[in-house]
This record gives structure tokens, C-alpha cells and sequence, in this order.
């Protein structure tokens, strides 16, 4: 009974595992955007143009925080804005 429990768990596992990775690539690939964007892209992004950006959300308390390079995390910017509704 015990080899049917563990085998169980292993497929639901293993289930899980390929349902999240795909889930990944998906949102991944749904918008064509990069997961690290400058800062034109950035602007792009998010709609507005880059005086707007520099003067209004790139030093916003709260904004993510620019990363080396002068990029900026999509996935960061995206759960920014869905916290904002």
C-alpha cells in the first residue's frame, strides 16, 4: 500500500511540475516583452513615454527598484501594477 502511496505522490508531482513550467513559458512568451527590460522598453511596456517614466515612476516609492544594468523586471513591474487596482 505504501509503494501505491508513494507512487501516487510521485505522479501528482510530477503533474504539478509540468503544468507550472508550462504556465511559466506561457506567461513567458504571452506579452513578447522581455523578463529584464531597459528603460525604452520599459516605457514601452508600461504606455508612456520616457519623461514620463523619469519624472513620475522610476524613483516612485514603491516602483521596482532599477536592477544593473538599467533594467527593470517585467514580472516586478507587472505584480507593481496589479497591486495598484
Amino acid at each position: 500500500m505504501d509503494n501505491v502511496l508513494i507512487s501516487l505522490t510521485d505522479w501528482i508531482k510530477s503533474i504539478i511540475r509540468d503544468t507550472i513550467t508550462r504556465l511559466v513559458e506561457i506567461e513567458k512568451d504571452s506579452d513578447h516583452y522581455p523578463e529584464l527590460m531597459d528603460v525604452g522598453t520599459t516605457c514601452e511596456f508600461l504606455g508612456i513615454n520616457y519623461d514620463t517614466f523619469s519624472n513620475n515612476y522610476r524613483y516612485m516609492k514603491g516602483f521596482p527598484k532599477e536592477l544593473p544594468g538599467k533594467k527593470w523586471s517585467k514580472r516586478a513591474i507587472k505584480e507593481w501594477l496589479s497591486n495598484q487596482l
